[in-house]
């Protein structure tokens, strides 16, 4: 008999062979045991006894968002065997049964993406936006720190909110946290690191001042490639509108991510708490030849390739 269950994090081995089919490279295991629980559980499964036959991920946070704190249930994974499909939307109907909580699903599945649609999901974003390397010219003006866990005074600089994301955040070695100080205030900068054999790319996941960041876009873009010695950073076009960042460009993502809301604008919603964190796998198409040749054959990435060259920054090449 096909039952629906709650799965919680004890459950992993259980559903562990139904993730392999879906992508057996990303480490399964943070989805299931991650650094803030704001539930007691992490998705749904369908179980034929005890086999494991369907699966909907899910991430549950919470967060101060303007004054008031908002529930999130971020969306990821739902996988169903063929012959058990005509079951697939029994794992979604409990979800949409959540109160005051905003859904997100930041890499849907083609057939996900019309189902949701269809019960009032919205698109969040659809595009992504290249920020080529390009150098700082007011980079004098401010204080730019690459932060970690053994950096105590960030307690002093960072509001609650920042620091709460600082500590559920900085244990992944995936991610980076940038602080960017001008004197008067900051901008706190959460970015991932991607590697692909086909293009790695730094992920901006998160912008807590957009004014200082547009501001400042060349200076800051400039220290994420020297520091991951990767010429290629992306962030959602979401989270720098309305601002039109110079030497940038407008990328589609294959699929868009989708969002449902009653409270939340879509600059409200950014990439953290999610399977983009927690997995850290690229949205970018594998196809993009123009994008790849960019960073090989412009006068950019020859400059940065110098620069790599006189100062590892204690790196092998």
């Amino acid at each position: 008999m096909v039952s629906l269950q709650k799965v919680d994090r004890s459950m992993y081995e259980e559903v562990f062979p139904l993730l392999l089919d879906l992508n057996a490279q990303v480490n399964w295991r943070n989805v299931f045991d991650y650094n803030w629980q704001a539930e007691d559980y992490c998705g749904y499964g369908l179980f034929d006894g005890k086999e494991v036959v369907g699966f909907l991920g899910l991430i549950f946070s919470r967060r101060a968002i303007a004054d008031r704190v908002e529930n999130f249930c971020n969306i990821h994974s739902w996988i169903v065997k063929p012959q058990y499909r005509d079951r697939s939307l029994s794992l979604l109907l409990p979800v949409l049964r959540l109160k005051d909580c905003t859904l997100t699903d930041l890499s849907p599945a083609p057939r996900a993406i019309e189902i949701l649609q269809k019960l009032g999901f919205k698109r969040l974003d659809s595009k992504l936006r290249v920020l080529l390397p390009v150098g700082g010219r007011n980079r004098s003006a401010i204080e730019i720190v690459h932060l970690s866990q053994e950096k105590p005074q960030i307690a002093e600089q960072f509001s609650k909110q920042d620091l709460k994301l600082f500590q559920d955040h900085s244990s992944y070695s995936n991610c980076y946290h940038l602080l960017i100080d001008n004197g008067k205030n900051y901008c706190y900068v959460i970015y991932t690191i991607v590697k692909q054999a086909f293009l790695s790319h730094c992920y901006i996941q998160y912008i807590s001042n957009i004014q200082i960041f547009s501001q400042y876009s060349g200076a800051i873009r400039s220290e994420i490639i020297r520091h991951s010695r990767i010429p290629l950073v992306v962030v959602d076009s979401r989270l720098i509108a309305p601002f039109k960042l110079p030497f940038s460009y407008d990328l589609p993502f294959s699929f868009p991510k989708l969002y449902r809301s009653s409270s939340l604008k879509l600059a409200q919603i950014d990439n953290l708490y999610s399977e983009l964190i927690l997995l850290n796998f690229s949205l970018i198409p594998s196809n993009l030849k123009e994008l790849r040749g960019l960073w090989h054959e412009t006068k950019y990435w020859y400059e940065i390739k110098n620069t790599f060259k006189k100062n590892t920054y204690g790196r092998s090449e």
